[in-house]
């Protein structure tokens, strides 16, 4: 008989110690086994960006894409540069979402490169004489006289030239979204007067020159390469370009790269001719604060600022002791009243004073700007003001002349004339609407009046009522607002709740009193701030936008800046005034788009052309965050204010 092994009989024991002894048991397991089993058929999403961490990528590629792991691509190459480039001309190109970049630089010999230029001369100087266009025979005496300037700096100041090659890779998991990154290349490329090339063919080598142990490849090298002063292409490179830095500016921000934003708006160069902005940000991302960092810092470096302000947010700093300024309510009284038939001497517009594209007829003139009296040009502005206080369905003809007849006595009898100088008479000297009211009331009663005539004045008289003798009394007295300090609060608050035509009526008052504040004194630095800028973009506000339309394009002449405020770029490109809305944002150098969603996120995307790393930036609506645009700069930024200014700006505005 054999017996079993320690081994074979310990393992039997074991076997017998895992089986169930009785059919309970042996159900209670396999229902154990069966929801062991069911557990295990669950599956979960996969994680393609886990997956292609851990996983080896597929490297591929076909004549005109590559493909690694998910992602699908095309190589580009640089084949035309400027003529003329500016300091940091690539930060724009090295710096689009999903594109990757290659500069590569070979020294050359300046004798061959000034031989080339010197046959070039040769061949431009052969042709001018066959050329009959004026524009191209300009052109063509331009590239010669580049292609000397170059021999200059090679030959004479003996710098170091070279060929340069630039590529890119331009990568995406979805074709769709490939293409419309080429195309923002494509379009930054043509800003920047350069010519990019698909790399036809040669999408595997080029992928070769792009992999991290960067395999160069003379075959892509040639397919690029073009000559360049060593200093353009140094000048040029994106960690050349430290954001902004104008000479005699104040620190404002950084961008997410901590590069920094110093900023000059009185600055003049070719791509930043006025100071204006145009500033936009749904409640909350932190506008006002912003706005008054830079009236803090605008003020110290001496520039006079004026603010209408509907939400009282600038009342704690215009009050702060270390600020000269004042706060002013606009519903009249002993300190805010704006006498509207007070005569303030106009800022002439010649012939020489227009763009191109603008006419007289655009603005408050006739006949000759020299010949012009300031009582001639102000009675053209009163034909608005009363028109957006009457309503401009009452504002008959008859009305007009009825009322143009009578501001004309009127102000005889005040011994002011078409020849007065309005410039040597004080506040006290000027009519008011009481005196108007009693005028009209005059005039109306005249017996050698038509029935037609009579009928105008009376309806004249009825309209003018309310401010003569009336509830309107906002305007009945002398002007007694001022403008000494450094810093005008013009608070507004107060007619937001008033009828509508006063309120049309007031704040065309307000904006032409601060327009003469800007363009009396052509020396002074005056920023002119419209907060809340919505409230003009109205169908019976018309007049009021197209005066500030064309406040935007003029006050760069008078060393003056507009800085317009709204929520949305939607508010001021509605239908009504999509055409003076669209000229005050294309006016503007400066302009500070804030966090936004929605209708307006796709406005503002379509209007600045932005980038998808610029809309995920609005689209998380940082406190302080935005695209800020200065000529042609354009960067992400965040304003940076200090603990002490914080203390300074008060709570209005919100937390």
């Amino acid at each position: 008989m054999r017996t079993r092994s320690g081994r074979a009989k310990r393992t039997c024991e074991l076997r017998q110690g895992l089986m169930p002894h009785n059919m309970e048991e042996r159900n209670s397991r396999k229902m154990f086994l069966r929801k062991k089993e069911e557990a295990e058929e669950i599956r979960t999403e996969v994680n393609e960006n886990f997956l292609n961490i851990i996983s080896p990528a597929g490297i591929d590629f076909t004549e005109t894409h590559t493909s690694l792991g998910e992602n699908i691509g095309k190589i580009y190459a640089v084949v035309s540069y400027p003529q003329s480039a500016d300091y940091g001309w690539l930060s724009m190109l090295c710096n689009i979402e999903g594109t990757s970049t290659i500069i590569q630089y070979r020294h050359s010999s300046p004798d061959k490169l000034v031989k080339n230029f010197n046959k070039r001369i040769d061949e431009f100087t052969a042709n001018a004489d066959m050329i009959k266009n004026e524009s191209e025979r300009q052109l063509n005496q331009k590239a010669i006289e580049d292609l000397k300037k170059m021999i200059h700096r090679i030959s004479i100041k003996n710098e170091p030239v070279g060929y340069v090659n630039i590529m890119f890779h331009v990568q995406d998991t979805d074709e769709e979204r490939l293409n419309a990154r080429i195309k923002i290349l494509g379009n930054v490329a043509a800003v920047q007067s350069c010519t990019i090339k698909l790399l036809k063919y040669k999408q595997g080598q080029a992928l070769r020159v792009f992999a991290p142990y960067g395999i160069p490849d003379r075959m892509v090298f040639n397919m690029g390469e073009r000559n360049m002063p060593l200093s353009t292409l140094m000048g040029g490179f994106p960690m050349a370009n430290p954001g902004i830095y104008d000479d005699g500016g104040y620190y404002l921000g950084k961008t997410t790269n901590n590069k920094l934003v110093i900023v000059n708006q009185w600055l003049r160069s070719k791509d930043r001719t006025n100071s204006n902005w145009f500033i936009t940000g749904v409640p909350g991302v932190g506008k006002s604060t912003a706005l008054k960092d830079i009236f803090t810092k605008e003020s110290a470096f001496g520039t006079k600022i004026i603010v209408f302000d509907p939400e009282e947010e600038y009342v704690d700093l215009a009050q702060h002791p270390d600020i000269n300024g004042n706060v002013v309510s606009c519903i009249g009284g002993s300190r805010g009243r704006i006498n509207p038939l007070q005569i303030r001497s106009a800022a002439r517009v010649k012939q020489e004073d227009l763009d191109e594209g603008e006419s007289m007829e655009d603005f408050f003139s006739y006949g000759d700007a020299d010949d012009a009296s300031d009582m001639s040009l102000y009675i053209q502005q009163l034909r608005v003001f009363f028109t957006l206080y009457f309503g401009e369905e009452e504002m008959t003809s008859g009305v007009r002349a009825a009322l143009e007849k009578s501001l004309i006595k009127l102000y005889n009898k005040f011994g002011i004339t078409w020849d007065t100088d309005v410039r040597s008479l004080k506040n006290e000297d000027f009519p008011y609407m009481e005196h108007l009211y009693k005028q009209v009331k005059e005039d109306a009663a005249g017996k050698e009046l038509t029935g037609y005539r009579k009928e105008c004045y009376e309806k004249l008289q009825d309209l003018l009522y309310s401010a003569g003798e009336g509830a309107d009394r906002l305007w009945n007295g002398p002007t007694t607002i001022s403008a000494q300090g450094d810093f005008t609060d013009l608070v507004v608050s107060g007619l937001l709740e008033t009828d509508d035509k006063v309120k049309r009526a007031q704040f065309y008052n307000i904006i032409t009193w601060g327009w003469h504040e800007v363009s009396k004194n052509r020396q002074e630095k005056v920023l002119f701030g419209l907060d809340e800028g919505y409230l003009f973009v109205d169908p019976e506000l018309v007049e009021l936008m197209k005066f500030i339309r064309n406040m935007s394009k003029r006050i760069r002449k008078y060393e003056g800046g507009l800085m317009f405020i709204t929520h949305s770029v939607v508010d001021v490109l509605s239908p009504e005034v999509k055409r003076l809305g669209q000229a005050i944002i294309d006016n503007a150098c400066y302009k500070f788009i804030m966090g936004t969603d929605g209708k307006n996120l796709r406005e503002t995307t379509e209007l600045f052309n932005l980038s998808e790393r610029e809309v995920n930036i609005l689209t998380q609506k940082n406190r302080g965050q935005g695209i800020f645009f200065a000529g042609n700069i354009r960067l992400d930024l965040t304003v940076d204010v200090s603990d002490e200014f914080l203390e300074m700006f008060g709570n209005a505005g919100g937390r």
